[in-house]
């Protein structure tokens, strides 16, 4: 039932386009550039990010045996869940939840970016005759 901190990282990893890197200064994992989850170094427990504080709330109460937050993550859409009661179809769902945010995200901002200027056509001139 349980995971390792090994075992949540490998999960985290196989999701694809994941790459690992700095976040804050402690190792976490992204698709696409975007935060994706980190294994929390002091906790027992993987760090979340979630769409909204509303539904962050909502998911501390459904399920406060598997999530919970500290003081740090207070004012931030973010919970963490702990390893002891996360198991592996569970953190691949919330990952994949986490996964539909950044696609719907990165989508949202490709259709909203301007499209490039192009240049303008040259006209052709017409010499007079003489």
């Amino acid at each position: 039932m349980s995971l390792t901190r090994a075992e949540a990282r490998k999960i985290a990893l196989s999701v694809e386009g994941a790459s690992e890197g700095p976040y804050f200064g402690k190792p976490a994992i992204f698709v696409a550039e975007k935060f994706l989850t980190r294994v929390h170094t002091k906790e027992e427990a993987v760090v979340l990010a979630i769409g909204s504080m509303e539904m962050r709330d909502v998911m501390l109460e459904a399920e406060p045996k598997l999530f919970y937050i500290t003081d740090h993550y207070k004012n931030f859409p973010y919970l963490l869940a702990r390893l002891s009661k996360l198991d592996k179809a569970t953190l691949k769902d919330l990952l994949s939840a986490r996964l539909m945010q950044i696609e719907a995200k990165t989508k949202k901002k490709k259709r909203a970016a301007p499209e490039p200027a192009k240049a303008p056509a040259k006209k052709k001139i017409k010499k007079k005759k003489s």
